[in-house]
């Protein structure tokens, strides 16, 4: 059986990793002739408001990752960077919520030499578990078509305030660019019931060994998601806690 290994960081104190994110994400946008994206990304590997999981093959070495990047006075997201130009709503979008802690998930991508093994996911659902604990109580993305379902699993509603009803033509006139929200990442309660209970899993416990089947066939998923304060994990055990007692009170 393949294994994985999930690592969460904060981009400054990796830096060894965040280069190799950056040559490995590289190769996967080229390969789909939008190199041109990573101009709208900006010096995120210096950025401590930026949060980084990489997915981690014991042969293969990185063949996936993504990136948590936390909203702050004196920068812009890379969803305003890339689409803002396009429509100034989406800059008025994202500065309304910042006071409510906002980070935008970006930068998803699988090595081709490890694909049809469920890693986009995989790395969608540990963003999602991490993002309270990493202080975000709000989310945002600019998804593909293709990978529009990882998000929505997780909980992420389309914002048709922007765009052509949250669409843009994206990276290229031939591509599409959907704008994303999720709406509360504290309770994710807008995630699918089943899925909420693997995201809750991972926040209460961020340091475990998964048997996963998100593509093809099994992996041994060992996560290692640790961010943020205990206070945060308390929190979403105390979460926890109360879901039971509601559901018990209700079959009472």
């Amino acid at each position: 059986m393949d294994q994985v290994t999930l690592i969460a960081f904060r981009a400054p104190t990796r830096p060894e990793l965040c280069e190799e994110f950056i040559a490995e994400h590289r190769k996967v946008l080229e390969d789909f002739g939008i190199g041109n994206v990573m101009e709208s990304n900006g010096n995120w590997h210096l950025d401590p408001h930026c949060h980084v999981i990489v997915a981690m093959h014991p042969l293969l070495g990185m063949v996936g990752g993504i990136r948590l990047q936390q909203d702050h006075e004196g920068a812009s997201l890379p969803m305003e960077l890339a689409v803002g130009k396009l429509d100034p709503g989406v800059g008025s979008f994202l500065s309304g919520i910042r006071h409510l802690g906002n980070g935008e998930v970006c930068s998803l991508w699988n090595a081709n030499r490890f694909s049809s093994k469920g890693v986009p996911t995989l790395l969608s659902q540990a963003v999602t578990a991490i993002s309270f604990p990493a202080g975000m109580q709000r989310m945002v993305c600019l998804v593909a078509p293709y990978t529009k379902r990882h998000p929505s699993n997780n909980g992420f509603r389309l914002v048709e305030t922007v765009g052509d009803a949250g669409v843009f033509a994206y990276p290229r006139p031939d591509f599409q660019g959907i704008v994303m929200l999720h709406p509360d990442t504290h309770l994710l309660t807008s995630a699918h019931p089943l899925q909420r209970a693997t995201l809750i899993s991972l926040r209460v416990r961020p340091e475990q060994v998964r048997i996963e089947q998100p593509g093809k066939t099994p992996l041994e998923v060992h996560y290692n998601l640790k961010v943020g304060s205990e206070a945060h994990y308390d929190e979403s055990f105390r979460l926890i806690q109360s879901e039971r007692q509601r559901q018990l009170a209700l079959s009472a």
